[in-house]
Protein backbone atom coordinates (compact mmCIF):
# COMPACT_ATOMS: atom_id res chain seq x y z
CA UNK A 1 0.00 0.00 0.00
CA UNK A 2 1.59 3.78 -1.30
CA UNK A 3 0.61 6.72 0.65
CA UNK A 4 -2.17 7.43 2.48
CA UNK A 5 -5.30 5.73 2.82
CA UNK A 6 -9.41 6.77 2.83
CA UNK A 7 -11.56 5.29 4.78
CA UNK A 8 -14.27 4.12 1.76
CA UNK A 9 -16.70 1.49 4.25
CA UNK A 10 -16.50 0.40 7.59
CA UNK A 11 -19.75 -2.44 8.41
CA UNK A 12 -19.98 -4.11 12.00
CA UNK A 13 -22.21 -7.38 13.56
CA UNK A 14 -25.38 -5.43 14.62
CA UNK A 15 -25.70 -5.01 18.40
CA UNK A 16 -29.12 -7.44 17.67
CA UNK A 17 -27.17 -10.19 15.97
CA UNK A 18 -24.03 -9.38 19.18
CA UNK A 19 -26.60 -10.44 21.45
CA UNK A 20 -27.80 -13.60 19.99
CA UNK A 21 -24.03 -14.66 19.24
CA UNK A 22 -23.52 -14.14 22.98
CA UNK A 23 -26.52 -15.72 24.21
CA UNK A 24 -25.98 -18.92 22.62
CA UNK A 25 -22.72 -18.90 23.30
CA UNK A 26 -22.73 -18.18 27.01
CA UNK A 27 -25.78 -21.54 27.03
CA UNK A 28 -23.05 -23.79 25.73
CA UNK A 29 -20.50 -22.86 27.80
CA UNK A 30 -23.07 -23.38 30.41
CA UNK A 31 -23.82 -26.38 29.51
CA UNK A 32 -19.99 -27.53 29.30
CA UNK A 33 -19.57 -26.76 32.63
CA UNK A 34 -22.60 -28.36 34.27
CA UNK A 35 -21.88 -31.29 32.38
CA UNK A 36 -18.25 -30.95 33.32
CA UNK A 37 -18.72 -31.09 36.59
CA UNK A 38 -20.28 -34.42 37.76
CA UNK A 39 -18.42 -36.24 34.93
CA UNK A 40 -14.80 -34.88 36.74
CA UNK A 41 -13.16 -33.54 33.77
CA UNK A 42 -13.63 -29.86 34.60
CA UNK A 43 -10.40 -28.79 34.34
CA UNK A 44 -10.16 -29.83 30.51
CA UNK A 45 -13.77 -28.26 30.08
CA UNK A 46 -12.63 -25.10 31.62
CA UNK A 47 -9.87 -24.80 28.58
CA UNK A 48 -12.57 -25.65 25.94
CA UNK A 49 -14.65 -22.97 27.38
CA UNK A 50 -12.14 -20.33 27.38
CA UNK A 51 -11.47 -21.58 24.29
CA UNK A 52 -14.44 -20.83 22.88
CA UNK A 53 -15.32 -17.39 24.45
CA UNK A 54 -11.94 -15.93 23.08
CA UNK A 55 -13.21 -17.27 19.33
CA UNK A 56 -16.58 -15.90 19.96
CA UNK A 57 -14.75 -12.30 21.35
CA UNK A 58 -12.68 -11.97 18.15
CA UNK A 59 -16.33 -12.86 15.92
CA UNK A 60 -18.14 -10.27 17.71
CA UNK A 61 -15.40 -7.90 17.14
CA UNK A 62 -15.66 -8.60 13.48
CA UNK A 63 -15.33 -5.76 10.61
CA UNK A 64 -15.52 -5.38 7.66
CA UNK A 65 -13.88 -2.54 5.84
CA UNK A 66 -12.93 -1.21 2.49
CA UNK A 67 -9.92 1.42 1.74
CA UNK A 68 -8.45 3.23 -1.25
CA UNK A 69 -4.89 4.73 -1.90
CA UNK A 70 -3.51 5.92 -4.79
CA UNK A 71 -3.09 2.69 -6.62
CA UNK A 72 -5.42 0.08 -4.57
CA UNK A 73 -8.49 -1.08 -2.63
CA UNK A 74 -7.59 -2.63 0.87
CA UNK A 75 -10.75 -4.95 1.97
CA UNK A 76 -10.65 -6.45 5.62
CA UNK A 77 -12.46 -9.32 7.52
CA UNK A 78 -10.48 -7.61 10.51
CA UNK A 79 -8.77 -9.89 12.82
CA UNK A 80 -9.12 -12.37 9.73
CA UNK A 81 -8.46 -11.75 6.33
CA UNK A 82 -6.98 -8.31 4.62
CA UNK A 83 -6.77 -8.44 0.50
CA UNK A 84 -5.28 -5.57 -1.66
CA UNK A 85 -6.65 -5.33 -5.17
CA UNK A 86 -5.91 -3.10 -7.75
CA UNK A 87 -7.57 -0.40 -8.76
CA UNK A 88 -6.99 -1.07 -12.29
CA UNK A 89 -8.76 -4.49 -11.71
CA UNK A 90 -12.12 -2.98 -10.39
CA UNK A 91 -14.40 -3.74 -13.00
CA UNK A 92 -17.92 -2.58 -11.73
CA UNK A 93 -19.17 -2.30 -8.48
CA UNK A 94 -22.88 -1.85 -7.17
CA UNK A 95 -25.33 -2.33 -4.63
CA UNK A 96 -26.03 -6.14 -3.74
CA UNK A 97 -29.16 -7.35 -4.34
CA UNK A 98 -30.79 -8.72 -0.94
CA UNK A 99 -30.44 -12.38 0.14
CA UNK A 100 -29.55 -14.52 2.61
CA UNK A 101 -25.64 -14.40 1.89
CA UNK A 102 -25.34 -10.76 3.73
CA UNK A 103 -26.19 -11.96 6.86
CA UNK A 104 -23.20 -14.47 7.08
CA UNK A 105 -20.04 -13.32 9.27
CA UNK A 106 -16.84 -13.84 8.40
CA UNK A 107 -15.16 -14.63 5.09
CA UNK A 108 -16.64 -17.05 2.64
CA UNK A 109 -16.34 -18.81 -0.36
CA UNK A 110 -19.70 -18.35 -2.05
CA UNK A 111 -19.25 -20.38 -5.02
CA UNK A 112 -18.35 -19.02 -8.84
CA UNK A 113 -15.21 -17.52 -8.31
CA UNK A 114 -17.05 -15.29 -5.53
CA UNK A 115 -15.75 -14.98 -1.64
CA UNK A 116 -17.90 -12.79 0.62
CA UNK A 117 -16.18 -10.46 3.85
CA UNK A 118 -19.45 -10.37 5.83
CA UNK A 119 -20.97 -9.32 8.89
CA UNK A 120 -24.75 -9.42 7.78
CA UNK A 121 -26.88 -6.52 6.22
CA UNK A 122 -26.76 -4.65 2.90
CA UNK A 123 -23.02 -5.37 0.88
CA UNK A 124 -22.02 -4.35 -2.08
CA UNK A 125 -20.59 -6.24 -5.40
CA UNK A 126 -17.08 -5.56 -6.48
CA UNK A 127 -15.90 -7.14 -9.38
CA UNK A 128 -12.83 -7.79 -10.88
CA UNK A 129 -11.35 -10.00 -13.64
CA UNK A 130 -10.44 -12.83 -11.25
CA UNK A 131 -13.20 -13.07 -9.10
CA UNK A 132 -16.41 -11.27 -7.39
CA UNK A 133 -16.64 -10.21 -3.71
CA UNK A 134 -19.65 -9.55 -1.58
CA UNK A 135 -18.91 -6.91 0.50
CA UNK A 136 -20.63 -5.62 3.66
CA UNK A 137 -21.52 -2.07 3.85
CA UNK A 138 -24.04 0.16 5.92
CA UNK A 139 -24.07 2.51 2.49
CA UNK A 140 -24.00 0.23 -0.98
CA UNK A 141 -25.10 2.77 -3.07
CA UNK A 142 -22.32 5.34 -1.67
CA UNK A 143 -19.71 2.80 -1.16
CA UNK A 144 -20.12 1.82 -4.89
CA UNK A 145 -19.90 4.97 -6.11
CA UNK A 146 -16.62 6.00 -4.29
CA UNK A 147 -15.22 2.80 -5.61
CA UNK A 148 -15.91 3.30 -8.79
CA UNK A 149 -14.42 6.97 -8.03
CA UNK A 150 -11.22 5.92 -7.14
CA UNK A 151 -10.83 3.27 -9.61
CA UNK A 152 -11.94 5.75 -12.47
CA UNK A 153 -9.27 8.34 -11.08
CA UNK A 154 -6.71 5.98 -11.35
CA UNK A 155 -8.04 5.02 -15.34
CA UNK A 156 -7.76 9.03 -16.19
CA UNK A 157 -4.23 9.52 -15.47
Amino acid sequence: MSGTSTLISEARISRGSQKVIASAVGLLCFFIIATAIPSGVLLISGGLVAVIALLTVAVLRISVTIEATDQNLLVRCRPFYSKTIPLEDVVDASPAPSSSMTEGFGVRYLGRRTWGLLVGGPAIVLETPQRTWLISTPDPESTAASVLAHAGKLRDR
